[in-house]
């Protein structure tokens, strides 16, 4: 078995990966946001807290949902006619404070989830969700020598 290069990513980080890393991020409400480009041997991965910047910002990152995606494109250098190319998945967005949620309010995970689908589709990608929602918290990988993105749930605590 080859021995992979684990590259971690934190809350607000995104992370560009090479043959021979394994991106890794562990998520509660956070959305994890994989791209993957195997015609250029591509990868990268962002740890996303929160759904919308009150302003626009130009700022490589992931803190937010809106600031991750243009953050990915900027890294990979994605131009337009690369959109087909690349593979999207979306995991996460759980509500992880099941107890204290007040009815009919959209907790932090579902609003995570869907700012990840609207910029996902505004700027033309599709997308394959895996694991999302839910109650309980997420390893996601990307695994670059493969190009195979998992995702592993937490025991939900009692």
């Amino acid at each position: 078995m080859v021995s992979l290069n684990d590259v971690h990513v934190k809350i607000g980080e995104v992370k560009v990966g090479i043959h021979g890393d394994l991106l890794k991020t562990t998520l509660g409400s956070c959305v994890g946001i994989a791209f993957v480009w195997k015609k250029k041997d591509l990868y990268a991965l962002a740890h996303c807290l929160l759904p919308e910047a009150y302003e626009p910002t130009s700022v490589l990152g992931a803190k937010f949902v809106s600031q991750a995606i243009p953050s990915l494109m900027a890294l990979l250098k994605v131009k337009p006619e690369d959109i087909k190319d690349i593979e999207v998945y979306i995991a996460g967005g759980a509500n992880m404070m099941s107890q204290l949620s007040r009815k009919n309010v959209d907790h932090i995970g579902t609003l995570n989830l869907a700012a990840a689908k609207k910029y996902l589709v505004l700027n033309g990608f599709k997308f394959s969700e895996i694991d999302v929602g839910g109650e309980e918290g997420r390893q996601m990988l990307v695994d670059c020598n493969s190009g195979q993105v998992s995702v592993s749930r937490f025991q939900k605590a009692r």
